[in-house]
């Protein structure tokens, strides 16, 4: 086990910035075990928050130029964070697919109004944008609390309140539109 370095963050981060690679070890010491934290609270994933949180000290190592020491280290260093894992929302929600079993698509009538059900919660979640989609799931569906995902998205409460009610005035407009034509044939 290392010792404890009592060098502050900041003075870790300027000393590594400077060309010290044992400062970085000591800040990577420091930060790993809650990065990982970090990340796996919000993923649920061992294997994504390892990945993430791999990456993020990756992107420290390259944003190492940009840090301002006369800034706290610690948000900085969350920050870069959060926008990790807002990429990675991105990414899942750009490459996601709803995979229907065989059964679902030759099944009774009932079957197929669930599909098509699901297929217009779809195209409404698709409408949304990822934070929206992320907010509106995490607090409807997984019953997450305003306030916990305001610290993790850098907003006060009250914004990601109006946030996830905005997501859920357009998911339901974009819902009835979807809906709508089709009630309209089976008339």
């Amino acid at each position: 086990m290392a010792e404890h370095d009592a060098r502050s963050d900041e003075v870790l981060m300027t000393e590594y910035t400077a060309g010290d690679a044992g400062a970085f070890d000591a800040l990577f010491a420091r930060y790993e075990s809650r990065a990982y934290a970090y990340f796996l609270k919000r993923t649920g994933s061992r294997e994504r928050a390892q990945d993430l949180y791999q990456d993020l000290f990756l992107r420290v190592h390259r944003a190492r130029d940009g840090y301002d020491p006369a800034r706290p280290f610690t948000p900085w260093f969350f920050q870069i964070a959060h926008h990790i894992w807002i990429d990675d929302i991105r990414r899942a929600d750009r490459a996601h697919e709803v995979a229907l079993d065989e059964r679902e698509l030759h099944g009774a009538v009932g079957d197929a109004e669930r599909v098509s059900d699901r297929e217009d919660l779809a195209r409404a979640l698709d409408a949304l944008s990822a934070e929206e989609r992320f907010v509106l799931i995490s607090a409807k569906l997984e019953g997450r609390r305003y306030g916990e995902l305001a610290k993790g998205l850098g907003k006060s409460a009250d914004a990601v309140k109006k946030l996830a009610s905005r997501a859920l005035q357009r998911l339901r407009s974009e819902s009835v539109a979807g809906v709508e034509p089709a009630r309209a044939r089976a008339s």
